[in-house]
């Protein structure tokens, strides 16, 4: 047997102990003690005072303490505080007196018979064991009393562990959980012994408690009426450290929220338990009686027990639900993320005298980066980089109602400051206040060697010349924001041997774990040493931002465009 060895008192009582030796020693007429598995003496090897003060009053006033005479019987009951089970009956002993042996005895030794009877008396009276007995009987009474009813109470126990073993064997099955709870209300109500039972869960958006499911309660009792947590003090009595409330009579109760309705329906007491999970709310599980009646500790002890068998398996059941809409909404958004990819150029266009390499890195599932090349007539072509504000689903539903509204604009518009005046109206006209975009939209035009471009707040593009890096200009507002803003256009004369550099924020901002960004220098220093084409400049400077980050998450999407003039 596994843990510390059992020893005798974990069985039997000390003092029940003591009184089984007193009474057998009494009985036998002999000394007696009771030791342990060890040898330590577990009882004194005297009698105790209440034994001889038991003994007196039986010699003395016919058991005056514990058993009672009842003829020529002795009577013992069985029962535990007030309430009596049973009796034991003892016959009392009696002295047979043969009158002729003591007058045949009494002329032996020259003695009246009244003087021989009394000398019989006397013997008798110092070997009674009429005393010893009836302690022996009490105790037997009271052992009895005492095994039958720890035999009750263990039962009662192994039926609320059977109970709860049940209710917990139902709310696992968590596939239609609102069977689950209405037969629960059913099992609460056979344990408890009570009439009725309801469970409400506790909407922490309105703060209501909301019929969840009940047993033995009319459809009109029901629909008596919302119960907000706040305005319940017996349910926010529940819900507190507390752990339960307790009404004697709804009816009568100033606690009742609605009395009217608990005397039609013929309600008296309540018990009320919370629900919690985790120390959250999670509802509120009562049951009715039809008269006033109390409960002791173990009936609040195993409806609470109860009740959190159910708030755990309603949290895991909405666990459940929220994993199954998150797995989803990932599938949605990982449709909507393909979908996203392919609105990007897979491959750049070829244009005579000129090479373009892009590179896009997302940093969530859904970005709000982008970019585009737009084909045009006599070896021109739209180049794109633009930032949606925010992050997620929001910023990609937004670029991609950018791209396509620049494509519509830019293939009936020639002037570019107009294009982007039409786009930051429709921006202003169908997104919020805080929604902006950075954009940057240039046209390439590889005869001439000639790149004409619009920026709108983006980070201002790198132009590599000879060796030296400088900036495009930048002089316009992002769009989005107002209304009135007038947009211009700029004009680059390009060289043999110019490397161009277009990217978001996302490539200067990136951060280490010592709170330092990349930068403008770091970039203008990645961008010479790695200035051999536009295909190693855009994947040279992205390994050099990686090596400067380290394992630090990212927290913005990395776009790149790169051109080099042949």
């Amino acid at each position: 047997m596994d843990g510390p060895p059992l020893k005798l008192t974990d069985f039997v009582d000390p003092t029940i102990l003591q009184e089984i030796q007193d009474s057998f020693a009494a009985v036998a007429g002999v000394r007696a003690s009771i030791f342990d598995a060890e040898g330590t003496a577990l009882t004194q090897p005297a009698p105790s005072r209440d034994f001889l003060q038991r003994q007196r009053s039986i010699a003395e006033t016919e058991a005056t303490d514990g058993p009672q005479r009842a003829g020529r019987e002795y009577v013992a009951p069985i029962q535990i505080g007030p309430h009596r089970f049973g009796t034991i009956r003892m016959k009392a002993p009696t002295v047979d007196v043969d009158e002729a042996k003591l007058q045949a005895l009494g002329e032996k030794f020259g003695l009246e018979l009244k003087q021989i009877k009394s000398i019989n008396t006397s013997i008798h009276k110092l070997t009674d064991k009429r005393p010893a007995a009836i302690q022996f009987l009490y105790l037997l009474a009271n052992a009895i009393a005492k095994i039958g009813y720890q035999e009750f109470v263990l039962r009662q126990r192994v039926e609320e562990l059977t109970a709860i073993y049940n209710v917990t064997s139902l709310l696992g099955q968590s596939r239609d959980l609102e069977s689950v709870l209405k037969k629960t209300v059913e099992v609460v109500c056979d344990v408890i012994g009570t009439r009725s039972s309801s469970i409400r869960l506790l909407d922490r958006d309105t703060g209501e408690l909301r019929l969840q499911a009940a047993h033995n309660l009319s459809r009109e009792y029901l629909a008596k009426g919302p119960i907000v947590l706040r305005h319940s003090a017996v349910d926010t009595e529940a819900l507190s450290g507390k752990g339960y409330s307790y009404v004697a009579d709804m009816q009568a109760d100033a606690r009742t929220v609605y009395p009217v309705s608990a005397r039609d329906e013929g309600v008296v007491s309540v018990l009320a338990v919370g629900m919690r999970y985790q120390g959250t709310a999670i509802g509120v599980l009562r049951v009715y009686t039809e008269e006033k009646r109390e409960f002791d500790a173990q009936k609040v002890d195993l409806l609470r027990s109860i009740a959190a068998q159910a708030a755990a398996a309603i949290e895991n059941r909405r666990l459940h639900e929220d994993r199954v809409a998150a797995a989803q909404l990932e599938k949605q958004v990982h449709l909507a993320a393909s979908v996203q990819r392919r609105l990007l150029p897979r491959d750049p266009p070829v244009v005579s005298g000129i090479e373009l390499s892009s590179i896009y890195v997302p940093c969530y599932e859904l970005g709000g980066d982008f970019f585009d090349f737009i084909p045009f007539p006599d070896d021109n072509v739209g180049i794109v980089v633009a930032d949606v504000s925010g992050k997620g689903v929001p910023a990609s539903l937004i670029m991609a109602s950018v791209r396509s509204a620049l494509r519509a604009q830019v293939d009936n518009l020639y002037y570019l400051y107009e294009a982007m005046h039409r786009l930051n109206h429709m921006l202003l006209r169908d997104s919020e206040p805080s929604e902006f975009v950075t954009l940057f939209y240039g046209v390439v035009d590889g005869r001439n060697r000639r790149l004409t471009y619009c920026s709108a707040g983006h980070p201002p593009g790198l132009l590599l010349r000879k060796g030296s890096v400088h900036e495009l200009d930048t002089i316009n507002m992002v769009l989005g924001v107002n209304p009135e803003e007038q947009f211009e256009q700029s004009i680059l004369q390009l060289e043999s041997g110019d490397l161009l550099l277009f990217y978001t924020d996302g490539l200067f901002d990136a951060g280490n774990f010592s709170g330092e960004r990349f930068g403008r220098q770091r970039i203008i220093e990645a961008m010479v040493r790695n200035s051999d084409s536009a295909g190693a400049l855009v994947h040279g400077i992205l390994w050099e931002m990686r090596k400067f980050v380290g394992i630090a998450r990212p927290t913005d999407d990395v776009t790149m465009v790169a051109m080099r003039v042949e």
